[in-house]
């Protein structure tokens, strides 16, 4: 795939994410990218992917502050920690890399609710973090299955 179908699937992922946010409030769909993007290690997507995501992050969520930079900074530190002890391209790492994200989820929230003059009701804030962590390795799943592979290069050693 060339660049200009690689923008074209991001923006298309991107509008999909958006949606699926419409729909289901308080879920980031748009982490299912980025652990795609960490996986496949496509760091020259990744940056210019990054920015765009943290901006729609910030302009749709509720939250203030940075809250975004911070969840996303953390889930990579999640995912670099998890792929020294799993293969990060399974199902499985995914599923315990959501669960893990879904408790940073409820930390981070429950730690800047009171830099943002926030109330925080602990309820809602379990059940978003359990509704992030069972939608994440779902939608990852159906957008990896729809993902492009990348074809292999004539210069390329499979071995």
């Amino acid at each position: 795939m060339g660049w200009f179908g690689n923008v074209l699937w991001w923006l298309g992922f991107t509008c999909t994410g958006i949606v699926c946010q419409m729909l289901v409030p308080r879920i980031d769909a748009l982490l299912a990218g980025l652990i795609l993007l960490l996986q496949q290690r496509d760091y020259r997507t990744l940056l210019w992917v990054l920015p765009l995501f943290i901006f729609l992050q910030e302009g749709l969520g509720t939250s203030r502050f940075g809250s975004s930079i911070v969840w996303y900074a953390l889930i990579f530190l999640l995912f670099h920690i998890g792929e020294r002890f799993f293969r990060s391209d399974t199902f499985v790492f995914v599923f315990f890399l959501s669960a893990a994200g879904g408790a940073a989820y409820y930390g981070i929230h429950l730690l800047m609710a009171p830099l943002q003059e926030l109330d925080v009701n602990v309820e809602q804030l379990v059940d978003a973090s359990f509704l992030q962590a069972f939608f994440l390795p779902l939608f990852w799943r159906i957008c990896s299955l729809l993902r492009p592979k990348e074809e292999l290069h004539p210069d390329h050693d499979d071995g």
